[in-house]
């Protein structure tokens, strides 16, 4: 595949080309000194995008699942003059010292183990370059840099967020919701919309022409919730944006929420807090203690210079250390308790679960209609070459008969 992508009109799709951006960009790879551009940006976003490790972001952008937008100095707050119509090049893998960072976007092009499935984790752009195509183009990017059996892209997104209707206008369907976090909201859980798009240009879905059918999950893991979920379609004629029901571990739903059980949750959560705190004091007296050990406090300090004192005890410093491993086995146990209250679903209800989405699928397939109208604004969709490079089908070739070749030898091996 080429290092430029190139966005050129369409005339045989009725969507528009997606246009070029209102501020000249650059779409690369991200690298390990992009870290803290990263991670500042999503501080500050957490309430739209979540949170993520520094090791789990620095194991994406290690994998290549993070693309980074560099916007060329000069160009902040100024709208591109481009005609519509022009060719634009978005070049991947080229650094210029006179850019800076401005949006990125996080995900993988396989998800809960399915190699048609890609998810978006983060999709993030600086406040000031918002709704200038920039997040378009990253998602753009990101399709075009997939592996080519990946036909479908997903995404979590929290009901209450803006950031819904950019999904919507780059062509992605609603399928499903569940009922996300939030135990200490006022207002109570949030609820994530599940959003779906085939990102290969021109299918329609059509399984018996090759097309992709869509796809959801009946129940997701522990994840960044902390506690399994059940997730349900969104039923034909209603919105993504209306209210849903609340569904939880153990009955827990909007109508009958077990107030004891999720009592005893908020308690074992507390005390997981207390002890995380107490166990950051205890490494910060063993900082202390440690800087006692070498610049000792009965000392007598003038200037730059340091006389005298003596050392914390050996017995005190072990003493410190003890009381600092109990508590950290305290707090192991504690949060194992927390997991233990989180009541998983009921086999009854998976089941049950699984066989919603397997007939809602199914009707949705037989009846495309039954889903909510797309608004989709831009073609964001990749094309697939009709005829790949030589190259890459010579070395498929290659690899394929040398493993026919290594097996007729050891079937060969075996007879002899």
């Amino acid at each position: 595949m080429s290092n430029v992508i190139r966005y050129q009109p369409d005339d045989s799709n009725h969507l528009p080309v997606l246009p070029t951006p209102r501020v000249e960009i650059n779409i690369r790879s991200a690298r390990l000194t992009d870290f803290d551009f990263i991670d500042d940006l999503q501080k500050r976003h957490k309430n739209g995008v979540g949170f993520m490790w520094e090791k789990a972001i620095k194991g994406h952008i290690e994998k290549g699942n993070v693309l980074v937008a560099e916007a060329t100095r000069g160009t902040r707050n100024e709208v591109s003059g481009t005609s519509e119509g022009s060719t634009h090049h978005c070049s991947l893998g080229t650094h210029h010292s006179d850019q800076f960072p401005v949006g990125y976007v996080l995900g993988t092009d396989r998800y809960l183990k399915r190699d048609e499935l890609g998810i978006i984790y983060q999709m993030n752009v600086e406040p000031e370059f918002q709704r200038s195509l920039v997040a378009a183009n990253l998602l753009k990017a990101k399709f075009e840099r997939s592996a080519y059996g990946c036909r479908l892209y997903c995404c979590w997104c929290a009901q209450d967020l803006p950031a819904n209707r950019f999904w919507e206008a780059m062509g992605f369907v609603p399928l499903a919701f569940r009922t996300g976090g939030g135990r200490t909201r006022k207002a109570g859980p949030r609820m994530h919309i599940f959003w779906q798009k085939r990102i290969r240009e021109g299918d329609t879905g059509d399984v018996a022409n090759g097309g992709t059918a869509y796809w959801f999950p009946s129940l997701t893991g522990a994840g960044a919730i902390g506690e399994d979920r059940i997730v349900l379609p969104i039923p034909p004629g209603t919105h993504w944006s209306d209210a849903k029901p609340i569904v939880l571990p153990n009955g827990r739903t909007s109508g009958g929420r077990n107030e004891e059980c999720e009592d005893e949750v908020k308690l074992l959560e507390s005390e997981v807090q207390r002890l995380e705190r107490q166990r950051k004091q205890a490494v910060k007296q063993k900082q202390a203690t440690a800087v006692r050990n070498v610049l000792p406090t009965d000392s007598i300090e003038s200037g730059a210079l340091r006389f005298g004192g003596a050392a914390e005890p050996v017995e005190v410093t072990q003493a410190r250390e003890a009381a600092a491993a109990e508590v950290d086995a305290e707090l192991k146990a504690a949060k194992q308790k927390v997991k233990a209250a989180k009541k998983k679903f009921d086999p009854a209800q998976e089941a049950f679960a699984r066989e919603l989405k397997d007939r809602w699928l199914e009707q949705v397939l037989a009846e495309p209609r039954l889903l909510a109208p797309t608004q989709e604004k831009y073609n964001v969709a990749r094309q697939i070459e009709a005829n790949p490079p030589m190259g890459n089908l010579q070395a498929a070739q290659g690899m394929v008969r040398n493993v026919l070749e290594g097996e007729v030898e050891v079937k060969r091996l075996d007879a002899a």
